[in-house]
């Protein structure tokens, strides 16, 4: 799995100022095609996250044989399910503690929250939370187990 460190500036490559000519939002667009499908099934009421102007499916799960964090999402907006790639590359198949070492700010610091309209930004950032929010849950479940 890649770095964070990496990861991160490969996106500052991908959507910072020399991103090419169509800029931020082609670049999510394209980067919407890289988000895995959501398996229908996993579409339903209680999977709908709140907080965004477009639909957005958010499952969160733990997988104890890799000892990971698994995130699984979707959206019926382009634009959304680029960002939604960005946040299932961030935090997918990540370690309870890795996830919460990558505080929602992380992208916000590196400029990316800003390239967004302010409803979808905060939308965004609120999706961010919630996802470090249970990471960080979970490590700390995890460390009173131990």
């Amino acid at each position: 799995m890649r770095s964070i460190e990496d990861y991160m500036a490969s996106l500052a490559d991908r959507l910072g100022p020399g991103c090419g000519s169509g800029g931020p939002v082609i670049a999510l667009m394209e980067m919407a095609g890289e988000l895995p499908e959501m398996d229908p099934a996993l579409k339903t009421e209680d999977a709908l996250f709140h907080g965004c102007q477009s639909r957005v499916w958010l499952t969160l799960g733990f997988d104890p044989d890799a000892r990971t964090v698994r995130v699984i999402a979707d959206s019926d907006a382009r634009i959304m399910r680029g960002l939604l790639s960005i946040a299932v590359n961030l935090y997918d198949g990540r370690s309870a503690d890795e996830v919460a070492s990558i505080p929602p700010d992380r992208l916000r610091e590196a400029g990316m929250i800003e390239l967004l309209a302010p409803s979808r930004a905060n939308g965004f950032y609120r999706l961010l939370k919630h996802i470090h929010g249970y990471g960080a849950a979970l490590a700390a479940e995890r460390a009173e187990l131990s």
